[in-house]
């Protein structure tokens, strides 16, 4: 704030109403590994908090966080460390070049990784991926921004937000080296990508699933399909889920909810020869215990 009480752009990029049109955020979930077909998608306008609050709310709705049960329990094996993505957000946040007329964050979601990209390379000039990470200066574009978000403990002063970022994701259990994170710039704007722990190359395909891509599939309400999946844990009758549902109707109960579950691999049969059978059950499978754990997280 200047002597005279106005804000400074550093004080409007914090305040409650925003109205920099620079100050925005593009999030996207691909279906692949490529820009084809977009699964969710979402554009946010406002401050810097908001804006960082709902991209790791993207975040977390369009990755997962799987797991291993061993003999003792079970081992969280998450997609992506979540503090190296919160780095890579706010470096994204505070380093940016805000004069950029039309510019914005852009989060992109793919199978096998997160990528980040905002206007403006490194303040100095150079190109990062030419740079020792351990040797680059702390030169901030945006000063007031880095000392606000520093105090409220979102990112250190001494400008190792990259190495934070690489630590964090070598940290992981499941840590490969050939998900290295990877950090690229040129004179007008700087990238970051994280790259997934989930994902097999071999198979094109992750080793799991989140929400999203289930979700468009089933077009249910995700409130609804929670509540009947945590019904199917173990075998249960279809009329005691219709009853617990509210519905009256067998016939259409079963083509909302129950066929779309079958069809998509999520819920499995206790005599799947006789699919009409009277005492017909129905069950979670793995693929269905898999999304329940993600929708409960």
């Amino acid at each position: 704030m200047t002597d005279d009480g106005v804000l400074t752009n550093a004080g409007v990029l914090f305040s409650d109403d925003c109205r920099i049109p620079q100050s925005r955020l593009y999030c996207t979930r691909w279906d692949g590994v490529e820009k084809t077909d977009a699964i969710n998608d979402a554009e946010y306008k406002g401050n810097i908090l908001m804006l960082l609050r709902e991209a790791l709310a993207f975040v977390k709705s369009n990755t997962r966080r799987g797991w291993e049960k061993l003999p003792t329990g079970r081992r969280n094996k998450p997609d992506y460390a979540e503090r190296a993505v919160l780095e890579g957000l706010v470096n994204h946040f505070i380093h940016r070049d805000y004069t950029v007329v039309g510019g914005e964050v852009h989060l992109d979601i793919y199978d096998d990784r997160i990528v980040l990209t905002s206007p403006g390379g490194m303040y100095n000039g150079l190109m990062v991926q030419d740079l020792n990470l351990d040797e680059i200066s702390s030169e901030r574009r945006n000063p007031v921004l880095a000392d606000v978000m520093a105090q409220l403990d979102f990112m250190e002063k001494r400008g190792s937000g990259l190495r934070r970022i690489i630590d964090e994701t070598q940290s992981l259990d499941c840590y490969r080296e050939d998900r290295h994170p990877l950090f690229k710039s040129n004179a007008s704007q700087f990238m970051t990508t994280l790259y997934s722990m989930d994902y097999d190359a071999a198979e094109g395909s992750k080793l799991a699933l989140s929400w999203h891509q289930v979700g468009t599939k089933l077009a249910l309400s995700r409130d609804k399909v929670e509540l009947l999946m945590k019904m199917m844990v173990d075998y249960v009758y279809a009329k005691d889920l219709r009853e617990a549902m509210g519905w009256k109707d067998s016939t259409k109960f079963k083509k909302k909810y129950l066929n779309p579950l079958i069809e998509n691999g999520l819920v499995e049969l206790s005599n799947p020869d006789k699919p009409t059978s009277p005492s017909q059950r129905y069950r979670l499978t793995e693929k269905g215990r898999a999304l329940l754990e993600i929708m409960s997280n």
